[in-house]
Order: structure tokens, then C-alpha cells, then sequence
């Protein structure tokens, strides 16, 4: 089956690079650049109307949204029980993970600071919600690494399918200026922890990061 992922370097998108990765599993990428709009383009809008990545295609069926293309990718790895949850508790926590990184930490926190312009039309309340936003944001942080603490990975000691984002994200942050090393040692441990992985490395190294 043929598997291609629509990606931006960088962007969410980078969890589901990783997890493909890691499964070996063989697959295409293609670069739909968010910072050149390329997302914008009538060709990717026939991909995905909402004009996001990423994008899965697998075979004749089209996958959108971070949570669902990691889920899948999980479940499509020659042995899942390598990503994926293994107990219907462990289950709801990666569903309860990836509902606030990708409903609230990111479509709030992060669109909120880069991008205001999604939540009016008046360029001059674009100040009072990147500060609302960066509130989200230190609050949204220091409950990652409350949550991190003790533990190896998001769902305790195995790696799974939402360390990757958790990965994306700690870059972001960085790139936000935020003390990671810091005021979040449990954290950057993590992201310390993934980058010693070689599906991350081959990852990042084909994204240009």
C-alpha cells in the first residue's frame, strides 16, 4: 500500500515523520511549506480542505489531524505493540494526551502567540492575545513536565505514540525562548532521550531541522 505524508518542516507534522521512522514503515514525503502558503494552494486544498498538515495518504484514503495519523501509524507498525497503548487505561491516556496538546497547547497556546490573526479580524487586539496566549502557554509547559516527572516517556517507561509530539513541541517552546534546560528539567530530559533515537535523527535530518 502506497504511503505518502504531506509534511511542513518542522510543523506538527514532524511527530507522524518520526513514528513512520520508527516503524519502518516504507512511505513518500512531500513538502507542503506552511511559512511559503503552500498550504494555500488549490492543489493541496483538494488533498485537505482545511489547508493543514499534515496529510496521510494511505493508499485511497486520506488522513487528517495529528492525533488520528499517529494513531494509525501506530497501529499499522509490522508489530504495534511497539507504539501502541498496551491496556485500555493506557489507551484513554494517550487520548487524554493528545486531546490537550493538539485541542488546547497548540490550537490556543502556540496559534494564539504565531498566529493571532485566527482569532479576529482586528489587528489591534492582536497584542491582549498573544499575552493571553503566552499565559496558555507557561501553564500549558509546566503541566507537561509535572506530568513528565518520574517518568521515562508521556505514558510512563515505554516509548509510545505521543512522544513524538511532546518532542515537537519542546522545540517549539525553545524556539519561544523558553529556559527548557532550566524550568523544565524533566522535559528536556525527554527531548534528551529522543534525540537519541535514530528514527528521530533520520527524521530531523530529512526535514533540513
Amino acid at each position: 500500500m502506497n504511503t505518502v505524508l504531506y509534511y511542513s518542516p518542522g510543523a506538527c507534522s514532524l511527530a507522524p515523520h518520526i513514528l513512520l521512522e520508527e516503524t519502518g514503515i516504507s512511505y513518500e514525503l512531500i513538502e507542503i511549506n506552511v511559512q511559503k502558503g503552500k498550504t494555500r494552494d488549490p492543489a493541496f486544498l483538494d488533498i485537505n480542505p482545511k489547508g493543514r498538515v499534515p496529510v496521510l495518504r494511505s493508499g485511497d484514503e486520506i488522513l487528517t489531524e495529528v492525533p488520528a495519523i499517529c494513531w494509525y501509524i501506530g497501529c499499522s507498525a509490522t508489530d504495534p505493540q511497539a507504539l501502541m497503548p498496551r491496556t485500555a487505561l493506557e489507551a484513554a491516556r494517550a487520548l487524554e494526551w493528545f486531546n490537550w496538546l493538539s485541542g488546547t497547547l497548540h490550537s490556543v497556546g502556540f496559534s494564539g502567540r504565531w498566529r493571532p490573526q485566527r482569532f479576529t479580524d482586528n489587528p489591534a487586539s492582536y497584542g491582549e492575545i498573544k499575552a493571553r496566549a503566552e499565559k496558555h502557554l507557561q501553564e500549558g509547559f509546566a503541566r507537561i513536565e509535572e506530568q513528565l516527572r518520574g517518568r521515562s516517556w508521556a505514558l510512563g517507561e515505554a516509548y509510545g505514540i505521543v512522544d513524538p509530539l511532546l518532542f515537537v513541541f519542546h522545540g517549539w517552546a525553545r524556539l519561544l525562548g523558553a529556559d527548557l534546560e532550566g524550568e523544565y528539567p524533566h522535559w528536556h530530559a525527554h527531548a534528551v532521550r529522543m534525540l537519541h533515537r535514530p528514527a528521530v535523527v533520520r527524521a530531523m535530518q530529512q526535514e533540513g531541522l
